[in-house]
């Protein structure tokens, strides 16, 4: 392992930037160091405090990307595994540079340590940089930790965090059935990426033919073979003692079945937020992630655990100083009372969700000898919460105990989305709509839906007349009318005019028609051939009109396809044709635009909304915002 600690240097800035470089291009062939990083290629890069800036950060992001880009014959020079940029003065301008290692490195990086420097979101570009930072996380399968504490990151980054977690696959527990080959795993139908073939044949090589009788040991927690494992080639065998750590490190079915199961940001343990001048607004994006972000004791099952010394340390100083479980926000004192009071609940609303989500124990599980790994399944973050899962993931049971468990869950799911109500409340009156993208963009979606597809009124329902007062609403005799009589007899109609059919002569030679005059004589012409041509009106089209169906032969009605929308598409054509104009895919879900055009077409709504018009505006809006179901970012399954 190559452990490059510069944390001793007395050079700092651009100047420790270039030697960095100039180690990490050393290790590329033909260069003097390259003969040892092929034999080992894992790096640990270690530049806290050292104020590299941006300019340095650029100098070490260059040959970083380079020497992770390279793959020989013989393997690759740099795995990175832990990167530490404490308090080097980085700015959003090094997230572009920083998010092309990650993806890079993703499927070694087990330890990213960015705190302590400038990142901050202030402009569209400084949001597009940190949305791609984070979508850089996705092919992540092995990170332990990322720590972001002590930028000054503010509030538009958690609503950032909230919509590209809320696109990443929920992790649930994997069922018996599920599970795939028990040497490969998950692994038999994972995607081989660009320059992992490459590692994954160098892999192979160390592996041996084991029998049908090997298993997988149940007290071992790295999950590697122990049984008597069979010879290969010129006969050499193997010993029962468990492999070494270099040796499991490159072990093809822990790399599958252990750490390849689950990615991205759902995947990581811990996310540290301390001091990171969140306020209730990004208590509020927060709070959807926290409810469904499993605990570091789940997660640490599925990635290389921590070596022991400072690291376990520091990990364990998260669970017992902080109080927070995986996602730690504390300490951070822009946040009032409420808001730290929905995050309370947002943790316990996990613990309920994640008690209804662990299966049952069967007899079959004990008869397996490897790890259970969790599946993977495209859902969102409103659907992964406690409002949607509490009630209908538990399982019934007729106990006394049970019913009373459920309807605490139930207090708890109403008390949240209270103090959910109560924060949202805050931030429409304090800042309004323009503060939250998903907010804005459904407003002017529904107003562009209602003026492209006004609301029609509801049909009437016609009222059956009973027959005694038939008789008694009967139509009286017409009155007769004297002025329009006797107008009729002063001014009498004109006669009709007679319409004569058309005629057209084929002979070019036609004569003139016939004079009035007798005392012109007319010259006697040949005979010539008429084509009548009668003017008859074009038949109207048929109409599609619903047909009833008849009693005696039971025939089904024709109903038209067209819609009654403009240009006679349906609705999810026109919930497309929204988004694309309003560019709301980019925030919205597909579910969330056609809520909105239906929202929009039905005319009831309309009454809805005139229900809150004596309301301060901040209600009305929410009271909208909230029959739409777009309060919080979803992701389209």
């Amino acid at each position: 392992m190559g452990r490059l600690n510069y944390t001793n240097r007395k050079t700092e800035g651009l100047k420790l930037g270039q030697s960095i470089a100039k180690d990490l291009i050393k290790r590329i062939p033909p260069g003097t160091a390259s003969k040892s990083a092929l034999r080992d290629p894992v790096v640990e890069l270690d530049v806290t405090g050292k104020n590299l800036g941006p300019d340095g950060f650029q100098e070490v992001a260059d040959a970083l990307t380079r020497s992770l880009e390279y793959h020989g014959e013989t393997g690759r020079v740099v795995q990175l595994e832990e990167l530490c940029l404490k308090a080097n003065r980085l700015s959003t301008a090094c997230l572009p540079p920083l998010a092309r290692i990650i993806r890079l490195a993703a499927h070694e990086l087990r330890d990213l340590d960015i705190s302590d420097n400038t990142f901050t979101i202030t402009t569209v570009h400084h949001a597009d940089a940190w949305e791609d930072f984070l979508d850089s996380f996705a092919e992540c399968c092995v990170l332990r930790r990322i720590d972001l504490s002590g930028n000054p990151l503010g509030s538009k980054v958690f609503e950032i965090l909230a919509r590209t977690y809320s696109r990443e696959s929920a992790i649930e527990p994997l069922l018996y059935g599920d599970l795939g080959d028990p040497l490969l795993g998950p692994m038999q139908n994972r995607r081989v990426t660009l320059g992992e073939d490459e590692s994954l044949e160098q892999q192979t090589r160390n592996l041996s033919l084991a029998s049908a009788s090997d298993t997988y040991s149940d007290d071992d927690d790295e999950g590697h073979i122990t049984a008597e494992e069979g010879k290969v080639g010129s006969g050499v065998g193997h010993d029962r003692k468990s492999p070494g750590k270099d040796q499991r490190q490159n072990s093809l079915p822990q790399l599958a079945a252990e750490y390849a199961s689950i990615r991205g940001l759902r995947s990581v343990p811990y996310l540290v937020f301390a001091n990171t001048e969140m306020t209730d607004e990004g208590a509020l994006h927060l709070s959807y992630v926290l409810a469904c972000h499993h605990p570091p004791d789940r997660l640490l099952e599925h990635v290389p655990p921590p070596r022991p010394g400072h690291q376990v340390q520091l990990l364990d100083a998260y669970d017992n100083e902080t109080g927070c479980q995986g996602l730690i926000y504390l300490p951070n004192d822009q946040v009032s009372s409420p808001a730290h009071r929905m995050l309370e609940l947002s943790e316990n609303a996990r613990q309920h969700l994640l008690d209804d989500e662990r299966p049952a124990q069967s007899p079959d599980y004990s008869e397996i000898h490897f790890k259970r790994s969790p599946s993977i399944r495209k859902t969102s973050i409103t659907q992964s919460s406690p409002s949607t899962s509490i009630s209908g993931s538990r399982r019934r049971s007729g106990t006394k105990g049970e019913q009373q468990e459920l309807t605490s869950s139930e207090a708890l799911h109403v008390e949240l989305d209270r103090a959910r109500s109560r924060i949202q409340g805050n931030i429409l009156k304090d800042t309004g709509v323009q503060s939250n993208n998903l907010w804005r963009t459904a407003l002017r979606m529904l107003g562009i839906c209602r003026i492209l597809c006004p609301p029609k009124p509801p049909p009437v329902e016609e009222v059956p007349i009973p027959k005694a007062k038939e008789a008694q609403l009967s139509p009286a005799p017409p009155v007769q009318d004297h002025t329009q009589t006797a107008n009729d007899a002063a001014f009498p109609a004109l006669p009709k005019a007679r319409t004569k059919p058309f005629v057209g002569y084929l002979d070019p030679w036609a004569p003139p028609l016939a004079s009035k005059s007798a005392n012109i004589p007319v010259t006697p012409q040949p005979r010539k051939q008429v084509l009548k041509v009668k003017t008859t009106t074009p038949s109207p089209l048929p109409t599609t009109s619903p047909t009833t169906v008849s009693p005696k032969t039971g025939a089904v009605p024709v109903q038209s396809s067209r819609s009654e929308l403009p240009c006679g598409l349906p609705k999810r054509a026109w919930a497309c044709i929204m988004g694309e104009y309003l560019g709301a895919n980019e925030f919205m879900s597909r579910k969330q635009q056609h809520r909105v055009l239906q929202w929009a077409l039905d005319r009831r709504t309309l009454a809805k909304e005139m229900e809150s018009l004596g309301k301060p505006e901040s209600a009305q809006i929410w009271k909208v915002l909230e029959g739409m179901g777009c309060l919080a970012y979803e992701g389209d399954i």
